[in-house]
């Protein structure tokens, strides 16, 4: 079966309700692909309501289901319950189920859940204006504009609601909340520091404002012997401006919508998605208090024993983003973990020449606990006895 047939299926599955329970998952990709699916149903006149959560949700409530960005591994998936995902292993059961692992597609590198609602939307209503959204889920979760999804960004160029511009490739409506707020990638000594932005921006000022090739620089010689790898690359390339939404830069609505669901106001990141101009002073407020925290978790991470790659912080609701970006674009290897009640919470990054998924899964289950995830990206919860034990055995497999 190809992608096309399975999201055809799906799209007859929601065509078939008059009423739909459709559950994201709390990242900036889960979101959008909820919101992706509901602003079709919405043009359709399906009913439907949509919960943002952090894990698989109890679905024997009898109304007709679909999970967006969770459910993979799902078994005895009920007939009522459908799944729209890319991480691996593929759910079976009754229900439909599009995932491009099921179709011989790597869902890591193309066609997170976004990209899939996206596709899914456009066969039961007209919703190529939902390209952008799409594009801002590819970013949130770490994709690139190849293969699938270089077929969308094409699109949404091609139908007039993207554009492409240079620019500083951070969340931000101005250059100074750019600086301040990076974490992705991290900016040593500049992200959190107020007035170090206020310096850099003082010193690279022109006549018309700050000359960016001379900011640029300012910040190279700041971070370039403490930065991650692969950061400063990061800082300048293409940027995506979504014509149609109430944050034009899919980076910025990408960071936005990823910061609410995580700070647990799903309600507000989905407003952001389905274009409620109303809720972006606020959406934006919280996500720039989330950002803060995790650059307070960062600077207060203590490293575990004598480990060059894992590190403690206080909050476990903060490891996968403390992760990504001590990580950096070269993607590590990192382990972030938290203390969480009798268990620890841990997520890792690395390059991917050991998939951590299947590894995590391994070492945590040998701990006592349980784990997961994509081949650069995975984390789990293991028994707070066992974490150092889980730790060294995660360096180890991993070469740090």
């Amino acid at each position: 079966m190809s992608i096309d047939a399975a999201a055809e299926r799906l799209a007859r599955f929601l065509e078939e309700q008059r009423y739909v329970e459709v559950y994201g998952h709390h990242d900036a990709d889960g979101v959008v692909a909820a919101s992706i699916i509901c602003h079709a149903l919405r043009k359709r006149g399906i009913g439907f309501r949509l919960r943002v959560v952090d894990r698989v949700p109890d679905l024997d409530g009898g109304a007709p289901a679909l999970l967006c960005d969770l459910g993979a591994g799902l078994e005895d998936l009920p007939s009522d319950v459908a799944v729209l995902d890319h991480h691996a292993p593929v759910a079976r059961g009754d229900g439909a189920v599009l995932n491009p692992h099921e179709v011989g597609l790597d869902g890591e590198r193309v066609l997170c859940a976004a990209a899939l609602a996206f596709l899914v939307a456009n066969r039961f209503a007209d919703c190529r204006d939902l390209a952008g959204l799409a594009v801002a889920g590819m970013l949130g979760d770490g994709q690139t504009f190849e293969g699938e999804n270089a077929e969308i960004l094409n699109d949404g160029l091609a139908n007039g609601v993207i554009e492409l511009a240079q620019g500083i490739r951070l969340p931000g409506t101005t250059i100074g909340e750019q600086l301040e707020l990076a974490i992705d990638p991290f900016l040593p000594g500049i992200s959190g520091n107020a007035d170090r932005v206020r310096e850099l921006l003082r010193a690279s000022m022109g006549e018309d404002g700050p000359e960016l090739d001379r900011l640029l620089s300012l910040i190279v010689l700041d971070t370039v012997r403490d930065a991650a790898p692969g950061a400063i690359e990061a800082l300048w390339g293409d940027r995506v401006v979504c014509l149609r939404e109430v944050l034009a830069d899919a980076t910025t609505l990408s960071a936005v919508v990823d910061a609410c669901g995580k700070s647990g106001r799903g309600g507000l990141a989905a407003s952001v998605c389905l274009r409620s101009p109303g809720a972006v002073e606020e959406a934006r407020k919280v996500a720039a208090g989330y950002r803060r925290r995790v650059i307070g978790a960062i600077a207060g991470a203590r490293p575990v024993g004598e480990s060059t790659c894992a590190v403690l912080i206080d909050d476990p609701a903060l490891v996968g983003d403390v992760a990504t970006a001590l990580a950096g674009p070269a993607g590590g290897p990192v382990l972030v973990a938290a203390r969480n009640g009798d268990m620890v919470r841990v997520s890792t990054r690395a390059d991917g020449a050991v998939p951590l998924g299947p590894l995590v899964r391994q070492l945590a289950s040998e701990a006592g606990g349980s784990g997961g995830g994509h081949a650069r990206r995975a984390g789990g919860s293991v028994p707070a006895d066992g974490f150092l034990g889980f730790a060294a055995a995660f360096a180890e497999a991993v070469g740090a």
